[in-house]
């Protein structure tokens, strides 16, 4: 049977619906952090809020991916959609009621977990399916828009707080979801099919990682990259505020800041890994955000902050660009779900797992302190990824 074939029009309603769900994913973590961290003053509840965001994909994950290769990945998205619209309005009914505020805020940071479990495996496999030949480019484009979520979220909902307060930000990303949601109505992209338990499928995903050195190698160094976005998410606002002593408005455009670091690291990506190799690209670009986390920790003058956050979200952007790329470009069709489910439940879990340290650490150390030690310990595990990885450092 021929494989469809896809529109000018599909790939960019596509990338519409990825750019509208990215900054409402975002947003929704960011108020998940903020709200426990500026109305209830609680770093730790903030910690667990993200971890669980980002911490329920460690179990459906998973089949989340096989899902995607054996049934449309459109269809998975749009369950998806449903998952952040009850998330927002759990988070909205915490707001207004003090007396079961924490177990709604907890719960309705579950159903955000949820989503991404199932949203950021059914994009991937949407891509793959659409790009054909153009693996890639557009993965780099999807990153691009990745990281423009990242990057836009804090300033949108400084922007929306100003503007209506909790209500106008959970208002935000119900629209945003829901023109997400509207994009990709009438999309057709039919399952591949395939037969076997949804356990025996996942195993399979496994079995071709553990077969494949450079897609394990460019995993494992996804998950020391995304070792530092837990760090980032927490500590940078408390940052903010303690350090730099900046206004809310001032603060969502510090953060903001760090959209355009990414967008840049994610343009030269490609540029540089025809000059360089893509894996030494990688690698390097890792090491030098580690050093530039570090030392953003060091400084109390708001040029020299920006410089370094500077530094470090174009490092990042680079590595994480990159490796999108080789995942997509060196994948097979009939596997590419379950492979990306393995990247995005590093995604999300790893970062989950550093934002809940990020936010124990804060308990005791303020956040400057805070982003030294990470700065210096991601160095170093960087720098020895370096040296050990040598199939990724390799690739051209």
């Amino acid at each position: 049977m021929a494989s469809p074939t896809y529109s000018r029009l599909d790939l960019i309603r596509f990338f519409a619906a990825c750019l509208a769900g990215f900054l409402g994913g975002h947003l929704t973590n960011y108020a998940v952090i903020l709200f426990a961290q500026d109305v209830w003053g609680m770093d730790a509840l903030a910690g667990a809020g993200f971890a669980l965001c980002f911490g329920v994909p460690l179990l459906l994950g998973w089949p989340a991916g096989a899902w995607c290769d054996q049934h449309s990945p459109q269809r998975i998205a749009q369950f998806a959609h449903g998952a952040f619209f009850l998330a927002l309005l759990l988070l909205a009914a915490a707001s207004r009621n003090p007396a079961f505020g924490v177990p709604l805020y907890l719960l309705g940071a579950t159903c955000a977990g949820v989503g991404w479990a199932l949203l950021a495996p059914a994009r991937m496999a949407l891509l793959g399916r659409l790009a054909g030949e153009r693996q890639a480019k557009l993965a780099v484009l999807f990153n691009l828009l990745v990281m423009l979520g990242f990057g836009l979220a804090p300033l949108l909902l400084a922007l929306a707080r100003n503007l209506g307060g909790w209500p106008a930000v959970h208002g935000s990303g119900l629209l945003l979801f829901g023109l997400s949601a509207g994009l990709l109505v009438g999309l057709r992209v039919p399952g591949l099919g395939g037969a076997g338990h949804v356990l025996e499928r996942v195993q399979q995903g496994f079995a071709y990682v553990r077969a494949t050195p450079l897609l394990a190698q460019a995993l494992l160094a996804a998950v020391l990259i995304y070792l530092a976005m837990g760090p980032i998410q927490v500590m940078l606002p408390r940052f903010a505020q303690q350090t730099l002593q900046l206004s809310e408005l001032a603060r969502g455009l510090f953060l903001g800041t760090l959209a355009l670091a990414l967008l840049l690291g994610g343009a030269v990506s490609l540029w540089l890994a025809r000059r360089f190799g893509q894996g030494r690209c990688v690698l390097v670009a890792a090491l030098g955000s580690g050093i530039a986390l570090g030392l953003l920790g060091q400084t109390s003058s708001l040029g020299l902050a920006l410089l370094c956050l500077g530094l470090n979200g174009i490092g990042a952007g680079i590595a994480v660009s990159l490796i999108v790329a080789l995942l997509q470009h060196e994948s097979q069709p009939q596997l590419r779900g379950r492979l990306l489910s393995i990247y995005t439940v590093t995604s999300q879990v790893v970062p989950a797992a550093g934002g809940l340290g990020a936010g124990l650490l804060l308990e005791v150390l303020p956040a400057s302190q805070g982003l030294l030690f990470c700065g210096v310990g991601l160095t170093l595990l960087f720098g020895l990824a370096g040296w050990r990885l040598a199939r990724l450092r390799a690739y051209a």
